[in-house]
């Protein structure tokens, strides 16, 4: 009864920070198809939301891993997708306060995305690449039973590198969106796109 306590808990704690991520995302997304856009760092309320849903994570993850032990001397060593999502866990703790300390630093100064220099563009791709990719990927491992005793270590860890790859990728795209600063002054396909989407957005009747 305790481990099933303890593993509904730890799927609360997932369910909450993927919808929180999700909804500040969502709202992020809708900020840059326009000019001169400014991205700021997300209310204290989701943060602190988040940060709980973390720490919930660990300590249940920690207490499952505890419950493992004992029931089977080799539940950890005989499993290499848990030591890799350790691994990633202990990763996206370390992300965290990269996050908090750095990108949402640097957010905070409301400077417009077509301001920000390359390493700051880089920087924030990816840091909210990781943490997005991690975030998912970890709630996936933590469903994914048949990978228990079958998939060595190698393997999650790699998956993990391509999908933040992927996401660090996909961020810099919005970002670039974002940094499209005025009309006339650049003219790639992207800046195209979110002029075409920005004059959709407009009311009928201006200019």
């Amino acid at each position: 009864m305790l481990k099933l306590l303890v593993v509904y808990a730890h799927l609360l704690g997932t369910c909450l920070a993927l919808g929180m991520m999700a909804m500040a995302d969502l709202r992020q997304l809708g900020r840059v198809f326009g000019y001169w856009v400014v991205i700021p760092p997300p209310p204290p309320f989701e943060l602190r939301v988040i940060t709980g849903a973390l720490v919930l994570l660990v300590v249940t993850g920690a207490a499952l891993l505890v419950l493992g032990q004992q029931e089977n001397p080799n539940y950890l060593m005989g499993n290499e997708k848990l030591q890799g999502k350790i691994m990633l866990v202990g990763l996206l703790c370390l992300n965290a306060f990269v996050l908090h300390f750095a990108v949402f630093r640097h957010l905070s100064m409301l400077e417009p995305v077509a301001k920000w220099t390359s390493r700051q563009l880089n920087g924030v791709s990816l840091a909210v690449g990781l943490s997005n990719s991690l975030w998912l990927y970890c709630a996936f491992l933590g469903i994914a039973r048949s990978w228990n005793q079958g998939v060595p270590i190698q393997t999650v860890l790699l998956i993990a590198l391509a999908l933040f790859v992927t996401m660090s990728l996909a961020v810099r795209g919005v970002l670039h969106i974002a940094g499209c600063n005025e009309p006339d002054e650049r003219h790639d396909w992207v800046c195209r796109l979110s002029r075409s989407l920005h004059k959709k957005q407009r009311p009928h009747g201006l200019a």
